[in-house]
């Protein structure tokens, strides 16, 4: 998928913490390259979870197995680094953390990024060690900010020329995450 519909966006994107029946995670991601120390965008678009045609496949996994489809069309130097960005919906399902963590220890020159909308399963200790495991792995974490998200409406939304319209709670909401996933990757649990 190219771009989000302007409506997905919103109803998917939508920062609280605590969302009912928004279950579909999307990732709007952005692969650059560095040519003469400076970021070139190579490719970008947006992947969610696949249902069909046979077995459900997280959209962390799609993003993976695409990418080592596309890598060699990419043309990166030898030893040049590769960053990806994620605008994620959901912060990563806690059973695709370690597949993320095996692609980049298999992908050496390749940094991620992932800005996500809303922490999943915030609560739950597995989640929580999977965004741990990510951190450790030298991947940055961040929760969405209002430039964030009009970021990702000019990039991956099918906006028709329509500025980025922030909610009323999405400052509040960004700061509550953020204090949240700043406590999970501080705090070791057992």
């Amino acid at each position: 998928m190219r771009r989000l519909y302007h409506d997905y966006f919103y109803l998917h994107f939508y920062n609280r913490p605590t969302p009912k029946k928004r279950y579909g995670c999307y990732i709007c991601y952005q692969v650059e390259g560095t040519r003469n120390h400076s970021r070139m965008p190579l490719l970008r678009g947006v992947f969610e979870n696949e249902f069909y045609p046979s077995e459900r496949r997280h959209a962390e996994l799609c993003f993976l197995s695409w990418f080592d489809t596309v890598k060699t069309s990419l043309k990166l130097s030898p030893g040049e680094k590769c960053r990806v960005t994620w605008y994620t919906s959901w912060s990563p399902f806690f059973k695709c953390v370690d597949k993320v963590v095996e692609f980049l220890r298999s992908h050496r020159n390749v940094e991620l990024s992932i800005f996500a909308a809303r922490l999943y399963h915030s609560k739950r200790w597995e989640y929580r060690q999977g965004l741990r495991k990510l951190l450790d792995a030298g991947v940055q974490l961040a929760i969405m900010s209002s430039y964030d998200f009009e970021d990702c409406v000019n990039n991956f939304v099918s906006h028709k020329g329509r500025a980025f319209c922030p909610w009323d709670d999405l400052d509040e909401n960004s700061k509550y995450l953020s204090n949240m996933l700043e406590d999970i990757l501080q705090t070791q649990e057992e």
